[in-house]
């Protein structure tokens, strides 16, 4: 079964406060949650990644140039964890990326989070730097990068 990415509304003061809630309660230590003011601002395509007809994550990604972009806050329901369904929404993610004509994509990982990390080498990004309190004091993260074709 695919992973469909359906878009959030983020000019919908209701789905901007859906998003913001998911997003504090599955990144509750990053400093650098981005409120509702912030996501209805716009910059981010904010997804929901649903399987069926449930919702089992989130992703989003933000164009740097027109042929560049960064994957942000791709993330798996506790729920649905242990399915192997990472590595299905990271690809999902990947795609939509290319149909939108982006070359390139990158991302940062927490250094903590071995699951992800192994699942974006496993799908051909390589790890194009490490930053120590890249966020914040004691959030360190790699960047890795991957060349679409």
């Amino acid at each position: 079964m695919t992973i469909n990415l359906i878009p959030y509304d983020t000019q919908n003061h209701a789905e901007a406060s859906e998003l913001a809630a998911v997003l504090s309660q599955y990144y509750p230590t990053s400093p650098w949650l981005p409120s509702v003011e912030k996501i209805m601002q716009g910059g981010t395509a904010y997804f929901r990644a649903i399987l069926g007809d449930e919702q089992i994550g989130i992703t989003g990604y933000v164009s740097k140039t027109p042929t560049l972009a960064e994957t942000v806050k791709t993330t798996i329901f506790s729920a649905h964890r242990g399915r192997g369904l990472g590595q299905r929404l990271s690809q999902a993610i990947e795609d939509e990326c290319r149909r939108r004509g982006i070359r390139k994509v990158m991302t940062t990982i927490f250094s903590s989070n071995h699951a992800m990390i192994a699942i974006k080498l496993k799908q051909g990004y390589t790890i194009e730097g490490y930053h120590r309190d890249h966020e914040a004091p004691g959030f360190h993260e790699y960047s890795l990068g991957k060349v679409l074709s």
